[in-house]
């Protein structure tokens, strides 16, 4: 609670609000316990405490994809230090984990899910993923088994796109309307996909841009990183620095 306290505060002592285009997306994928080796694509389970900590304390507070999609389309501002935080690929650590210290600093993620693991070892299962809807986080879509749609000249896009929204809005009972990008690869075919689905934005992982609500860029955050760190890579993000 008292974190939640904390951003209010600054919101009010600040004044402003933001509108960047370039909120910090922070992308997450495997969380350990205990001596657990960070880089890019790992991180401990003290080490993702000491991340959130400093970004609770500075101020920051999370925002979900449709906040970020009513910023980009009618220009409606966000709060100031906003920022969005995401894991990829169904990991079950995200559920006994991530969830607990994102809800312990009053945080909110946005978890996406290949629909293939959906309660297979070491990945969440439906109930897990039903309860992190109940919570308040957003459950979104990342393919059925992670295919490179980038540099495939054919796909199922029924399975790859249509089938996992239905899979994850059966199981939450949310609608799915966001999507990330396998590899963070895309192009404009994908894109065309993904809008006859009925996605409303999709996340990629380069600097590379294109339609602006289905190339989001997001920021892989590796495992080394301090909180103070993190917050400078989050500021050159969003062009403050």
């Amino acid at each position: 609670m008292k974190y939640v306290i904390l951003f209010f505060l600054l919101v009010l002592a600040s004044g402003h609000a933001v509108s960047q285009r370039s909120i910090p997306i922070l992308c997450y994928h495997n969380i350990g316990n205990g001596t657990y080796k960070n880089d890019p694509l790992h991180i401990s389970r003290e080490q993702l405490n000491n991340q959130l900590k400093g970004l609770a304390d500075s101020g920051y507070h999370t925002i979900l994809p449709d906040q970020l999609v009513n910023c980009l389309t009618g220009n409606k501002p966000l709060p100031v230090r906003s920022f969005m935080i995401t894991f990829d690929d169904s990991h079950v650590e995200h559920f006994s984990i991530a969830d607990s210290l994102l809800r312990y600093y009053g945080f909110r993620g946005v978890f996406f899910i290949m629909t293939v693991t959906i309660g297979k070892p070491g990945y969440m299962n439906a109930a897990q993923l039903k309860a992190l809807a109940g919570r308040g986080h957003i459950i979104a879509a990342h393919t059925w088994d992670h295919p490179h749609l980038y540099t495939t000249g054919t796909m199922d896009w029924e399975q790859q796109l249509v089938h996992p929204k239905k899979v994850l809005e059966k199981i939450t009972g949310n609608p799915v309307w966001y999507f990330a990008y396998p590899f963070g690869e895309w192009n404009d075919t994908i894109i065309n996909h993904l809008k006859e689905s009925g996605y409303r934005a999709a996340f990629q992982l380069n600097a590379h841009q294109g339609d602006v609500l289905y190339t989001i860029r997001r920021m892989i955050v590796d495992g080394r990183f301090s909180a103070i760190k993190l917050q400078e890579k989050m500021r050159r993000f969003n062009g403050e620095e």
